[in-house]
């Protein structure tokens, strides 16, 4: 499930264990549009190797998506939710190697091939396939459960069930109990202790927790004020549901960096929300995954020269739960924002490996291929994201970019007039790189109109969130106006990580010498 379970197996592994992800290069290949499996880690097409070709271990599986057959599509939620709970539960048993499969993969698999379970099987060198159904009549569920042997395509394990959807939970843990019995035979008492555990005992607010995490997957501006709302829902119904409490201060800390206020909530008032709630769910539960990476996130926004207890705090979230796909994105996230790219790559890669369709974590892969200035794979990742999610705006503010670098500026146009169009994007940002793309095409005249009511508009800064916020003054040093792209820089605020990231933008390298330039670098750099 999206989030990190709380509890987990790894405890006893400590921080230090997340530590080898920057030394991680054997990794599972990564989901994409184009096929199961994006690339190997060497950069070649899958299959990867020798890895690819060994006789897949025997207690390996792959957790497909299950099907939403329920008439109302809005119901997805609950589908996607039980496929991400049973691939978690059995990722807490030691002796099962739990891998999840991109949705977008298994369908291209299935039209292409006949006997698609044995193909996807050897794609993702694993010995079973976890697939099923989901269909809501009312208040019950029919789920239907599959354990597939990849080697025959036959079924080792199926059954048909029909519940109250109250039972969701109770239903999860008997899936999963199943099938690890099935791969890994009899269960030990700790085994057993790990699959029955549950976050909450109110089947209504579990059900708003998932709603909370199909929303914000959207990664919308719409579709994070949704998550809050599902999330206080979640915790109003059971105040002792941590995993709510936590990710509810964890999206309003998100909406900041976004940039996104709730009406009639100023920024101030955003900032104490995901504080307290923060500080409530530690002090509930400390043993919580989520409550460490709210803990983290919220703290880059008291210490964002230093972004000092930000890594620490994510560090302990891995180490309470190593499969929580959430958690590692944003340890990705600070990790580049604090210019250790490698580190960052490997993160996000590893959060990919366990929840292959997240835009989210495809589009930052992307702005780190950007930043080292390779714009075609890039795009290919930006790509990946926009399939996947179509609503996603921050991928098409980003793609834009990598389009205007690769000498394509109708593409770079279309990209920023859609991200307008969402209503995602700041105005200013999606108007800059229309601006930008204008210049490409040498329409210098409508590209300097344009921006002119850029700057007008951007008489006050807000604080830098993201990356894509430097681009009016990227604008301006593309159009040649290399004074006025330093001084609306200089009055960006706070000289900090985000900041210093941001000047690492390629569209900066023709000022990058200045004396000035180099100066607002070194006053954000991370300390």
């Amino acid at each position: 499930m999206k989030g990190g379970r709380g509890r987990s197996r790894a405890v006893e592994d400590g921080p230090g264990a997340l530590r080898a992800l920057t030394l991680v290069v054997q990794l599972s290949v990564v989901a994409s549009y184009n096929g199961l499996h994006a690339q190997c880690p060497d950069g070649s097409a899958p299959p990867c190797g020798a890895r690819a070709a060994a006789s897949p271990a025997p207690n390996s599986v792959a957790v497909l998506y299950f099907d939403n057959l329920s008439p109302d599509t809005a119901d997805a939620y609950l589908a996607d939710g039980l496929t991400e709970e049973i691939a978690s539960r059995l990722g807490d048993i030691r002796r099962i190697l739990v891998k999840q499969a991109s949705r977008e993969g298994v369908r291209r698999l299935r039209e292409a091939t006949p006997d698609y379970r044995v193909a996807v099987g050897h794609a993702m060198g694993v010995r079973h396939l976890v697939e099923g159904s989901l269909r809501r009549a009312g208040p019950r569920v029919r789920v239907v459960a599959r354990l597939i042997n990849t080697a025959s395509g036959f079924r080792v394990w199926g059954q048909t069930y029909d519940r109250a959807a109250a039972d969701l939970l109770a239903l999860e843990e008997e899936i999963a109990r199943e099938i690890a019995t099935s791969i890994a035979g009899q269960l030990a008492p700790a085994e057993r202790t790990a699959l029955v555990e549950r976050p909450t005992t109110h089947p209504d607010a579990y059900e708003h927790f998932l709603r909370g995490n199909y929303y914000l997957a959207k990664r919308s501006v719409n579709g994070l004020h949704r998550a809050i709302e599902e999330y206080e829902a979640a915790a109003l119904r059971d105040p002792r549901f941590t995993r709510a409490i936590a990710r509810a201060g964890f999206v309003y800390g998100l909406s900041l960096t976004y940039g996104w206020a709730l009406p009639g909530l100023p920024r101030d008032s955003m900032l104490a929300r995901a504080l307290a709630l923060t500080s409530r769910a530690l002090a509930q539960d400390s043993s919580v995954s989520d409550a460490w990476l709210a803990r983290g996130y919220v703290t880059s926004f008291q210490q964002p020269r230093t972004l000092g207890g930000v890594i620490e705090a994510l560090d302990r979230a891995l180490a309470l739960d190593p499969r929580n796909p959430e958690a590692l994105q944003q340890y990705g996230f600070f990790l580049r924002v604090l210019g250790r790219d490698s580190a960052a790559r490997a993160a996000s890669t590893r959060s990919l490996e366990i929840e292959p369709d997240r835009p989210i974590t495809l589009s930052a892969l992307g702005v780190l291929s950007f930043f080292e200035r390779r714009y075609e794979d890039s795009q290919r990742w930006l790509d990946s994201s926009l399939h996947v999610n179509p609503e996603f705006f921050l991928g098409y503010l980003r793609r834009a970019r990598a389009r205007l670098m690769l000498g394509d500026p109708a593409g770079a146009r279309a990209d920023a007039e859609t991200a307008l169009r969402l209503g995602g994007a700041d105005s200013s940002l999606g108007n800059a790189l229309l601006a930008m793309a204008d210049a490409q095409t040498g329409d210098t005249v409508t590209a300097r109109a344009r921006l002119s009511r850029v700057l007008a508009s951007a008489d006050t800064l807000r604080e830098v969130g993201m990356e894509v916020d430097v681009l009016p003054a990227a604008a301006l040093v593309t159009l040649g106006d290399g004074e006025a792209g330093l001084r609306f820089l200089q009055r960006m605020r706070p000289r900090a990580a985000r900041l210093w990231y941001g000047l690492r933008g390629p569209e900066f390298d023709q000022i990058r010498s200045d004396p000035r330039f180099q100066r607002l670098v070194e006053e954000s750099r991370p300390r």
